[in-house]
């Protein structure tokens, strides 16, 4: 017999959708290569999994070609170069829109389970 799903597998929920507006958010605060962006996120409860590394450097590199990040070589005192990401203003502009949008969409989820909640008695 098959095993029953729980409702929260059910949920369509991709949050790996976010990873992008995160990168933006990680470097907003401070430029970073590419294993510290992931060390962070992985840390951070922005995504509700770890992320996947080839799903973050593809996401950095169109990034990079979007104009939305800049990237540089950086020698570090002991192993190789690294790539640093920097966020450009184009980029900031973006992280400001998806934060309008989380913001908008927060508002919309609020409602929704305020009107569960308010009819949780019918």
């Amino acid at each position: 017999m098959p095993e029953k799903k729980k409702a929260a597998d059910l949920l369509p929920l991709p949050m790996e959708k976010l990873t992008q507006p995160a990168i933006l958010l990680l470097l907003h605060r401070k430029e970073a290569h590419g294993y510290d962006l992931i060390q962070k996120l992985s840390q951070s409860r922005f995504i509700e999994s770890d992320p996947d590394t080839a799903t973050v450097y593809r996401t950095l590199r169109r990034m990079d070609q979007e104009g939305l990040v800049v990237s540089s070589w950086r020698h570090g005192e002991s192993g190789p170069a690294r790539r640093e990401y920097h966020l450009t203003p184009e980029g900031q502009k973006l992280l400001e829109d998806w934060i309008a949008r989380l913001e908008e969409r927060k508002q919309q989820i609020d409602s929704f389970i305020g009107y569960y909640r308010e009819t949780k008695g019918d």
